[in-house]
């Protein structure tokens, strides 16, 4: 990292153990020294600290450091100062009853999709992907659907730099790739993921957007893929009511335009 008189490297380092700690979970002292080139003095200092204003915790077992969900907490109070999740659990309840499929809501987070609600399917066999979570963009329906109502110039310098992990065969590799997506996502007004993030699983989205035009959201019905053929009659009528349920909730936040406009 390039050294800047403006930046103080406690709070940098403090900073890069909560994002070692988002990836890794539970870690010890010499786990987070070794990873962040940090002597085991420094980081006692800087956990102990975190601990004090409650964003780390202790496993009073191991002894190992683990985030807690303070910051979760604060970024669900900025999300709901938008309403958001308040005005979409009405959705979410509707695609729910009538899919009895897993439901998500997502927000974009930089390069990568944060799921912030959800409603489990009642299934026995069925996607599982925990609140609070994020993942690449690229990779999931969430995260296309959103960045396809995205400025283009914004998407480049979100991913110019970004490197594609290929999580199975149909994973997105490249930029340029993820440009010809979003330019047929917009023009159809949903996002697939066809066993792109995670074998097995198939994830329709459709963003949630402003009076911009710009999305602010996704709402997303996830299943196992053998339940369903693809582009089969019963996914899409699945399709049909994520659009209208997407629709509706756009109208909310002052969108008047339509499915892909």
């Amino acid at each position: 990292m390039t050294k800047n008189s403006n930046h103080v490297q406690s709070v940098i380092r403090a900073l890069e153990i909560i994002e070692f700690l988002n990836e890794k979970k539970e870690q010890g002292v010499t786990q987070i020294g070794e990873a962040l080139d940090l002597d085991k003095s420094t980081v006692h200092r800087l956990v102990n600290t975190l601990r004090y204003k409650g964003y780390v915790n202790q496993n009073p077992v191991t002894q190992k450091y683990l985030n807690s969900y303070k910051l979760f907490e604060m970024g669900t109070i900025e999300i709901d100062r938008l309403g958001l999740i308040r005005r979409a659990n009405p959705y979410l309840e509707h695609l729910a009853s009538r899919t009895r499929e897993t439901v998500n809501l997502a927000i974009l987070d930089g390069p990568r999709a944060m799921y912030v609600e959800k409603i489990e399917s009642t299934e026995v066999i069925k996607a599982d992907i925990g609140v609070g979570r994020s993942y690449p963009a690229y990779a999931t329906s969430l995260g296309k659907a959103m960045l396809a109502y995205t400025p283009r110039e914004k998407v480049i310098r979100l991913f110019e730099k970004e490197g594609f992990t290929k999580f199975t065969p149909d994973t997105i590799g490249s930029l340029d790739e993820l440009l010809a997506e979003l330019k047929i996502i917009h023009r159809r007004g949903y996002a697939v993921d066809d066993q792109e993030f995670i074998p097995g699983l198939a994830c329709i989205a459709a963003p949630i957007r402003m009076g911009s035009g710009d999305a602010v959201a996704a709402l997303s019905i996830s299943y196992p893929r053998y339940r369903y053929k693809s582009g089969g009659k019963e996914e899409l009528s699945m399709v049909e009511l994520l659009l209208e349920a997407a629709k509706r909730l756009s109208a909310e936040f002052g969108y008047e335009g339509g499915v892909n406009d």
